[in-house]
């Protein structure tokens, strides 16, 4: 008798596995969208371009591109099936590519509305943005460098590592489009003549149009500002306040200090006052020298306090300007307005709707102080 309900029990538990394969797919009859592409092009017309790995021993290449011009994604999607092996399927997206002529087009964020109506196909894909035709990224065959999809991404997720650009997927990129305290960014790369390299972050206003572009260290300077930087954030700095150089201005070699960041403190305290939002930003940075240049022998015997104050007014005048670069575009990547909202709710609610007119007269006040605490195993303030 136990025997027959032990062979009972593993017959039941095929059967209550079998439903799990009626719709089965081969890799082969399908097409996985894995890089997606969306441009507009000089007929103004929109263009949708997809990669998919191709799984035939018989395929020469080992990735399938496709361009077709649809007024949505959904109407490109069958355009693709016309024309590729297999079905096409957007369920292992990694990144979507947005030209930077879609963001000048009105309401290109609501071609989005397809993915968000399925959750889960938001959290994998990375927004980029292309400076240039994206038409150039999805013909590029790099020869030692992984599948092109895959190299986009990891490319990406290297750079926000390095704190040199941000990441963000398409959950991340609607709170901030929808978010009345902020103004969203991505990650910005361009196509050069052997690399896809990264060149900083898209800066977009609140109806989604390409503002403004942070570099690499200035996204650095960004992510600091967010309080959102990962790891230890390197710095390197010209030494203006030092000796000069040489007689040759011109010289290769500058007065610089390059140093990591290991432990920040971060707060902003927000006020109103005659209808204005004061923000008062106080930073403590901790830091470790890892490359001191200069030619000057006496800055070399000077203590580390003078070292501390030149880096502190040199970050703290760089923060400001890229404060009020936002301000005269009318944009806040940082974020001020969470806090306005937060902690001025009265002041806030009236201008919440042109929170980018307030943030323009808001006044950012940054008081910055550092601290060293190594220097290597070289004594750098002692002459050999």
């Amino acid at each position: 008798m136990i025997r027959i309900l032990k062979v009972l029990l593993t017959l039941a538990m095929f059967v209550l596995l079998l439903p799990g394969c009626y719709d089965q797919m081969n890799l082969e009859d399908a097409s996985i969208s894995l890089m997606l592409g969306i441009d507009v092009d000089e007929d103004n017309q929109i263009v949708i371009y997809s990669q998919s790995p191709v799984f035939y021993k018989e395929a020469q290449e080992k990735t399938e591109t496709a361009s077709v011009r649809a007024d949505s994604i959904r109407l490109a999607r069958a355009k693709f099936d016309s024309m590729l092996t297999g079905i096409t399927t957007g369920g292992k997206l990694q990144s979507i590519l947005i030209g930077k002529r879609l963001l000048q087009q009105k309401d290109w964020y609501n071609m989005f509305d397809l993915f968000y109506r399925v959750p889960k196909q938001t959290e994998t894909p990375i927004v980029v943005v292309v400076d240039g035709p994206i038409e150039s990224i999805f013909h590029y065959k790099p020869i030692d460098k992984p599948r092109l999809s895959l190299h986009v991404r990891k490319l990406i997720e290297t750079a926000n590592k390095s704190n040199i650009t941000v990441s963000r997927n398409l959950q991340e990129l609607r709170r901030e489009m929808k978010d009345k305290g902020m103004t969203a960014s991505l990650t910005q790369v361009r196509k050069e003549k052997k690399n896809v390299v990264v060149t900083g972050t898209a800066l977009l206003n609140k109806k989604g149009q390409f503002t403004e572009h942070f570099s690499l260290q200035e996204t650095t300077l960004f992510l600091l500002l967010q309080n959102q930087f990962i790891g230890t954030p390197s710095f390197i700095l010209e030494l203006d306040g030092v000796q000069e150089q040489s007689e040759d201005s011109n010289q290769a070699v500058k007065n610089a200090v390059a140093f990591e960041i290991v432990k920040s403190f971060y707060d902003v305290d927000t006020n109103v006052r005659d209808g204005r939002f004061i923000y008062n930003v106080t930073m403590q940075l901790n830091i470790i020298i890892s490359t001191l240049q200069t030619d000057d022998p006496e800055f070399a015997k000077e203590t580390a306090p003078k070292l501390q104050r030149l880096i502190a007014a040199k970050l703290q005048q760089q923060f400001s300007q890229l404060i009020r670069r936002c301000q005269d575009k009318q944009i806040d990547p940082f974020g001020f307005g969470i806090y306005a909202r937060a902690y001025q709710y009265k002041a806030w609610k009236p201008v919440q709707d042109d929170w980018g007119a307030a943030f323009a007269d808001a006044h950012v006040n940054i008081k910055l102080k550092v601290a060293i605490k190594s220097t290597g195993v070289v004594d750098l303030y002692s002459p050999l």
